[in-house]
């Protein structure tokens, strides 16, 4: 979970290193620009507020923001931190 700051956060050559465990497995590491979780947060809150919630009714705004790589885009992308 995130908070809304990162939408509006101006850190330059910043990354985020998310961890999925997998019980006993090794766990999945997703490292990605700071960037492309802001623009994430910022495009999913912004659906997540126009789609009706519970009932028909509108959710009403929080400042917890979340992110998702579905498409696994930055599983294991250590190159991205540029460290050779």
């Amino acid at each position: 979970m995130l908070n809304q700051k990162i939408e509006n956060d101006i850190a330059t050559n910043l990354f985020f290193v998310f961890i999925r465990l997998n019980d006993l497995n090794a766990p999945d590491y997703y490292i990605v620009p700071r960037e492309e979780v802001a623009r994430y947060a910022r495009e999913n809150h912004q659906r997540w507020l126009k789609t009706p919630g519970l009932k028909g009714r509108q959710h009403q705004d929080t400042p917890m923001r979340k992110f998702a790589d579905n498409d696994n885009k930055y599983l294991n992308k250590w190159e991205l931190l540029g460290l050779d």
